[in-house]
């Protein structure tokens, strides 16, 4: 079990969770070796999350593994909205760090 001292803020998932994620990871191949896992799915957005590097990036990038966003909500995508409260939220001013049409096909 982990207590999470830092407030969940929306966007900013991976600076909460990552380090107790990375730490587990480490702990993992410290103590079983040949239990590390070649891909870990992650239960949020990386590529697709709406500055361009969400909580997959984020653990993929200390781990050194290749981590995979799973997430329960669609961020953002290049021309995809789910809605027009999401396409008005996306037009609003964010970071130009986003998934191009070519790598999505």
């Amino acid at each position: 079990m982990v207590s999470l001292t830092a407030p969940y803020v929306s966007g900013f998932l991976a600076f909460r969770e990552v380090p107790f994620l990375a730490d587990a990871v480490r702990r993992l191949q410290a103590k079983e070796p040949g239990l590390m896992p070649q891909v870990i799915l992650v239960d949020g957005n990386g590529v697709l999350h709406h500055r361009g590097f969400g909580v997959a990036c984020h653990l993929g990038v200390l781990t050194g593994l290749p981590c995979i966003g799973v997430a329960k909500k669609l961020l953002h995508v290049d021309g995809l909205e789910n809605n027009a409260l999401h396409k008005e939220k996306l037009s609003g001013p964010r970071m130009e760090h986003s998934l191009s049409r070519s790598l999505l096909s």
